[in-house]
């Protein structure tokens, strides 16, 4: 279980606009520090099951994983860059608000700084789009890979207008095969997998997530093995 300091961080100071040029050249070290943030109404629950498996995963990438708490948009910066889309993915026409990723990001590389971890996780409940390239709309996630952050976002993960079979394992599943991508992505690139049950194939509907594995296939772990071992652990 990530080690919870149980705090809620509200941030005052202006929003910075945060970069979103992605650099795969860059040399990272590891074993790093992880540090996980939720932003908007995420249960706790979900905590155990994310440790076990980045650890099972990414199995000696991390000094340790931890729980830093949660955190919220300042009032003075909700509005600020928004979007009001209609959610495709979901029945319904009405409008729905985005957040942009740059946004999140800029909380989570403020926690990077406050508590020293190597590599940032957030997850929030809320709709988010790419300020990267904004014609990418209600992201299941994003990895910003030379600033070490990552988000995911349950907003379309979790069924709105049908109550499945399964319901909240299907979830859980979902959320963890996410956090796996994202993370992935900072530790071995931004290139998607094309084998298609490898948890880094990119998932266009939330079908194609459940469809493919948590787990990296043999190329991915090869990519991963050899971080590893220019790493030197």
């Amino acid at each position: 279980m990530p080690k919870n300091q149980n705090n809620k961080y509200f941030f005052i100071n202006q929003e910075i606009p945060f970069p979103t040029n992605q650099y795969t050249s860059i040399k990272h070290n590891y074993p790093s520090h992880l540090g996980i943030i939720f932003i908007g109404k995420i249960s706790t629950s979900i905590l155990t099951k994310i440790d076990f498996y980045i650890n099972k995963i990414f199995r000696s990438f991390f000094y340790e994983i931890l729980f830093i708490g949660e955190a919220e948009i300042p009032s003075t910066l909700v509005e600020s860059e928004i979007r009001k889309e209609h959610n495709l993915l979901k029945q319904g026409s009405k409008k729905v608000i985005l957040q942009p990723t740059n946004k999140i990001y800029n909380i989570i590389n403020h926690l990077m700084k406050e508590h020293n971890f190597n590599i940032g996780l957030g997850l929030t409940d809320l709709p988010i789009y790419s300020s990267n390239d904004e014609s990418l709309l209600f992201l299941f996630g994003e990895s910003n890979i030379n600033h070490r952050c990552a988000i995911v976002s349950t907003h379309n993960l979790i069924p709105h207008f049908n109550k499945e079979s399964g319901y909240n394992l299907k979830v859980s599943n979902r959320i963890i095969k996410e956090v796996i991508h994202e993370i992935g992505h900072i530790i071995i690139g931004l290139e998607h997998c094309l084998t298609a049950d490898c948890v880094m194939r990119y998932s266009k509907n939330i079908e194609e997530i459940d469809n493919k594995s948590v787990d990296l296939c043999k190329k991915c772990q090869s990519k991963l093995n050899e971080v590893r071992r220019k790493n030197n652990f």
